[in-house]
């Protein structure tokens, strides 16, 4: 059987980002703080199509994996995230950046339920069900309306939240998560 490139790249992807599922004990909600921020400039420049600004965000969070924890498991741990974002970072495309972008949001989604934050803002996980050619994909975002990093300005707001991941709960208020598929 041959596998084409792309199909071997997702699936060395698949496989680095269900390793992380287990954490390292060492991570703390601070270091995971560290990646939040930077993370969130890359979903929220996918989400506005602007490549420059994704790659930047995503120079930023490999910097930050550079001060995990000495812990072998964390220091492997944040290995794995720094090549996820390596990839956004040397993107030629916004595709090609999308598609790393999505085990990256897979991997610091739990890392974020499993570690925490040590920020008040909230985060959630979002959801569109029309990413990666109905295979869907998910990804944190800071508020409830949905900027949809996998369509950008095609389908910016294709998708719904599914739950708060962290933060303070927000006071009820109109759902503006967008359209579902």
């Amino acid at each position: 059987m041959k596998l084409s490139v792309k199909t071997l790249i997702a699936l060395t992807l698949f496989l680095t980002s269900s390793s992380l599922f287990a954490h390292s004990d060492a991570f703390t909600p601070a270091f995971v703080d560290s990646l939040v921020t930077p993370y969130l400039t890359i979903q929220t420049a996918l989400a506005s199509d602007d490549l420059q600004a994704a790659q930047a965000g995503a120079k930023t969070f490999v910097e930050a994996t550079k001060k995990a924890p000495e812990a072998e498991d964390a220091q492997a741990q944040a290995a794995a995230l720094r090549e996820l974002a390596e990839k956004i970072a040397a993107a030629e495309d916004l595709k090609s950046a999308r598609e790393a972008f999505f085990p990256l949001s897979t991997d610091l989604t739990s890392m974020v339920k499993h570690v925490g934050v040590s920020d008040k803002q909230p985060l959630y996980t979002a959801h569109c069900p029309m990413a990666f050619s109905g295979k869907g994909g998910d990804w944190i975002q800071s508020d409830k309306t949905i900027a949809n990093p996998y369509y950008g300005s095609k389908m910016l707001r294709c998708g719904s939240v599914k739950s708060q991941l962290a933060g303070e709960k927000a006071p009820e208020e109109d759902d503006h998560s967008g359209h579902h598929h």
